[in-house]
């Protein structure tokens, strides 16, 4: 599960809206999806390089972090509907987006719901996306249209301004409610203020069911090399057919779903060579480490995994190439009010993953808040997850990258 936001705030109020906590009717429906296959590739090669750049800088910092590169550039790519200017290209520098705002917007759509496909009895997933907005505030009407036709949101009145709390408890239980409880509390307390004027919120919920489950009687206590020490950690074991590749210092695996659609990459470096999978995925190698994998008898131990991350995004996007948006001199007149009078004042993300012998249940949330200013061999191959590993959960069809994360210690 994840769940990402975007908080901005701006000074000055407009003509009024509906009473607080009612959702606006939107102005159009949701568009079919009609972006063109090519248009859907591009935006997951480019949210691809952009998990790849994140996941390295984080990294340095926490070195076991579970997130949801999909969560982030959904929501963010709603606020960048409303930017202009240096705004508009510094965020598609950071973001990746290679296609114009006209393209970037359908595909967006396209994407969303071709993972709604996904669904069936063993593997669930949901991205769902909401607008909270202040009461009194004159949002542009092209804005409003554009998040209804491709981000299937109308606008949510609250009062940030006499009742930030309240208002912060009501997006708390939308994400909740999305995230099956899994996120009860993205937003702190000091998350939104009375300066705030609108969040953005994705949240995305995954459950799945591995197409191989693990033997729990095989479960057991095995060392795993973390840095500061081994630990003995529960471990999953199993022998069967699954996508491999050796590169040059690392090798992959993969493990699919119920259905085929959704896989559980393990890309395991060599002892010592994690930094440089981490530079060579920092550079855009993710699409080319999880492509060409052949089928291969493979004996597997995987650690069990409970992870739970928050970030507040605003250093990392800035040091990724966007800096302005978070300045006095963010231009989202496309949004409210002239240029200089919103800026993204939050970017907070939480992801959470569970990865057990059962498959995974995964969500994650981020919101943005706006303030004023081969042939199988004669042996199994041996893939012992004994050491620091990356994981990507992807979408097999459109190579969506919809979780990732890095474990030092399980």
């Amino acid at each position: 599960m994840t769940v990402a936001l975007v908080g901005l705030a701006v000074s000055g109020c407009g003509t009024s809206q509906p009473s607080p906590g009612h959702e606006v009717r939107a102005p159009v429906a949701r568009a079919p999806a009609s972006a063109p296959p090519g248009d859907t590739a591009m935006l997951a090669a480019g949210n691809a390089t952009f998990a790849g750049r994140l996941l390295d800088l984080l990294s340095r910092t926490q070195p076991t972090i579970a997130l949801s590169p999909f969560s982030i550039s959904d929501v963010l790519a709603m606020a960048y509907a409303g930017a202009q200017g240096q705004t508009t290209s510094q965020m598609a520098t950071a973001l990746d987006f290679r296609l114009p705002a006209d393209r970037l917007h359908p595909a967006f759509n396209a994407l969303n719901l071709s993972l709604a496909a996904i669904n069936r009895p063993g593997a669930t997933l949901s991205v769902a996306n909401a607008m909270y907005g202040q009461q009194g505030m004159a949002f542009r009407s092209a804005f409003l249209a554009l998040l209804a036709r491709y981000y299937g949101t109308g606008v949510r009145t609250v009062n940030f301004e006499q009742a930030a709390q309240a208002a912060r408890v009501q997006i708390n239980a939308w994400v909740s409610l999305q995230t099956h409880g899994k996120i009860p509390d993205l937003l702190a307390p000091g998350d939104v203020d009375e300066a705030t004027r609108l969040v953005l919120v994705n949240a995305v919920y995954l459950n799945a069911k591995w197409q191989s489950p693990f033997l729990r009687s095989a479960t057991s206590l095995a060392p795993f090399h973390a840095p500061s020490g081994t630990v003995n950690v529960p471990t999953m074991s199993q022998t069967g057919t699954f996508g491999y590749r050796r590169h040059t210092a690392y090798s992959v695996l993969e493990l699919p779903y119920v259905g085929g659609r959704l896989a559980f990459d393990v890309l395991l470096p060599d002892p010592g060579r994690l930094p440089a999978l981490m530079r060579q995925l920092r550079d855009g190698g993710l699409p080319a480490a999880v492509s060409g994998l052949q089928g291969q008898d493979v004996q597997l131990q995987l650690p069990k995994l409970q992870l739970r991350t928050r970030f507040e995004l605003s250093s990392a996007l800035g040091a990724l190439g966007m800096p302005i948006a978070f300045g006095d001199r963010a231009d989202f007149a496309g949004i409210a009010g002239p240029p200089g009078e919103l800026r993204i004042s939050s970017v907070v993300h939480e992801a959470f993953i569970r990865v057990d012998e059962a498959g995974t249940e995964a969500a994650a949330a981020t919101a943005a808040g706006f303030s004023a200013s081969a042939a199988p061999g004669p042996r199994p191959i041996q893939f012992l997850v004994n050491r620091p590993f990356v994981f990507v959960l992807r979408d097999t069809i459109t190579n969506a990258i919809l979780f990732t994360g890095t474990v030092s210690r399980p």
